[in-house]
């Protein structure tokens, strides 16, 4: 099971950094096609993991959601769908889409535009240390996207994991309602990391 939550984490970054620019503003969702880990199937944890959060959620207060905040609390109405918003200034830069791992320091991917399909590359090095590679497509068909990323991280002990993901996206509408835009959140979240308290540094 905490393999399986791992993934689903890991699924939900993979949404939200892709929908970092190059969609429509409005409210998205989010849904996994596929996800392997070394070579195993692992959406029926993950569903299981997923359904296990949602009841979780069921028997929270309204207070108690709006303190979750994140992924969770924008979760779709479906199994394994995340909701995204994408506000009007991002969808105005048309950046190419790229998933970041988060929390991992990432060179500039190398990106290949054709089309309504980008090519990429990424070079990593996830939090806990260890390399991350990965390669992927994303493809745009009118409120569609299909997002594919095939990765091989490496830990610190030389520990190799690979991973396959598919994902895709559809537009729901302009309305995001209780959603808030990515952009925002990534600044509430940068705020909030600058203003956490340090730990002193270690002396020589």
């Amino acid at each position: 099971m905490k393999k399986a939550a791992i993934a689903l984490i890991a699924l939900g970054a993979l949404g939200a950094a892709q929908a970092a620019g190059g969609l429509k503003a409005g409210l998205w969702e989010t849904r996994p096609i596929r996800m392997t880990m070394d070579g195993k199937d692992m959406l029926p944890q993950m569903r299981q993991a997923d359904e296990q959060m949602r009841a979780m959620l069921a028997k929270m207060t309204p207070e108690q959601r709006r303190q979750v905040g994140g992924a969770l609390a924008n979760r779709g109405t479906e199994p394994l769908t995340q909701r995204l918003c994408i506000s009007p200034e991002m969808a105005a830069r048309e950046q190419p889409l790229v998933p970041r791992p988060a929390g991992a320091d990432c060179e500039p991917p190398r990106i290949e535009r054709e089309g309504n399909r980008t090519r990429f590359e990424l070079a990593c090095k996830p939090r806990g240390g260890g390399t991350m590679t990965g390669k992927g497509e994303t493809t745009v068909a009118g409120d569609r996207v299909t997002t594919r990323l095939d990765t091989t991280r490496t830990d610190k002990a030389g520990a190799r994991q690979t991973s396959a993901t598919e994902t895709q996206m559809k537009w729901l509408g302009a309305d995001c309602g209780a959603v808030k835009p990515l952009d925002q959140l990534a600044r509430q979240a940068a705020a909030a990391a600058a203003s956490a308290p340090r730990a002193p540094a270690a002396r020589k």
